[in-house]
């Protein structure tokens, strides 16, 4: 068994509540299957996440750090501890001064590459503990700021009602690891007042976009979870592919120089995918220098 599920992780549930419902209904563990996520989301957003089994788990490398869409909703005048709605407001400022204009100025900020800090309330590791477990123990914690990149956050729609908080709707694409939390968060701080996330949706992992998403309910109704399964070729056909010989394959696994024409090289394509033929069963995915030169190869049969 070896390929992907392109899930829409439902409301409530965190990644691992998925993988344990697959588990559950299709035996995963007991039959030795080995399956993973390429790419945490909190129980309270929903959309794309992709599973992978068999050996398909080999690639999720490339989800976790690559490009990912969202939908957020903000509130604007409160901040909780959270950073989101599951947690306690912890802040209210007035919001009466912000219009659409401010709202994309302070957006302008957040655009390329930015120092972020994540939520206390997070996964990040702080003296060999989550953080989210130290804060639920009352503890404090310091966590560094990372460095993210924005590629660009746009206002989709900003709505004010009398006597309730102002919601303002952005899409966000940002690289893997990006806290749009944090976003929120800063957000609020750079309009002289306070947010936070009400709800997110993540709409892309890599290229793979939410309208070939099936929910998990659909998926376990099904009995043969291999029938569901999509193919890493498809999965990655947006990835440029070098086409080798079967010789090629057999001196790249044993750690040998193959010599075969690249590509023309573009400023933001590095990562190739290497196949026989195309489409078919890709083999390895190579990384390459600016000389053109293979600088690190994927695990072996992927």
């Amino acid at each position: 068994m070896n390929g992907f599920l392109i899930i829409d992780k439902p409301y409530g549930l965190s990644s691992y509540d998925v993988l344990r419902r697959l588990n559950k209904k299709f035996s995963l563990k007991r039959r030795s299957i080995k399956f993973g996520h390429g790419g945490t989301l909190d129980p309270l957003a929903t959309g794309v996440l992709v599973v992978a089994l068999g050996r398909a788990t080999r690639m999720l490398q490339f989800f976790l750090s690559d490009t990912k869409s969202y939908r957020a909703t903000i509130c604007i005048g409160a901040q909780t501890a959270t950073d989101d709605a599951e947690g306690d407001i912890i802040r209210t400022a007035p919001y009466e001064h912000i219009d659409i204009e401010a709202i994309r100025s302070a957006l302008a900020a957040f655009r390329g590459k930015i120092w972020q800090t994540p939520p206390d309330y997070s996964a990040v590791h702080v003296d060999g503990a989550r953080a989210y477990e130290v804060m639920r123990k009352g503890g404090h914690v310091e966590i560094d700021p990372k460095l993210v990149e924005i590629y660009d956050i746009d206002v989709v729609s900003y709505r004010t009602r009398p006597g309730q908080m102002p919601e303002l709707v952005v899409d966000i694409t940002c690289s893997g690891g990006t806290y749009i939390r944090s976003i929120a968060r800063d957000l609020g701080k750079k309009l002289h007042s306070a947010a936070s996330l009400r709800s997110l949706v993540r709409t892309r992992s890599c290229d793979i976009s939410i309208d070939r998403a099936k929910s998990l309910d659909q998926i376990c109704a099904c009995d043969d979870i291999e029938s569901m399964l999509i193919e890493p070729c498809e999965i990655f056909r947006s990835t440029p592919c070098l086409i080798v010989t079967p010789d090629d394959i057999d001196r790249l696994f044993k750690g040998k120089h193959v010599h075969f024409p690249f590509p023309p090289r573009t400023a933001d394509v590095e990562l190739y995918r290497v196949q026989i033929e195309d489409p078919g069963t890709i083999y390895a995915f190579v990384k390459l220098s600016q000389k053109m030169e293979i600088t690190r190869m994927s695990p072996d049969g992927v």
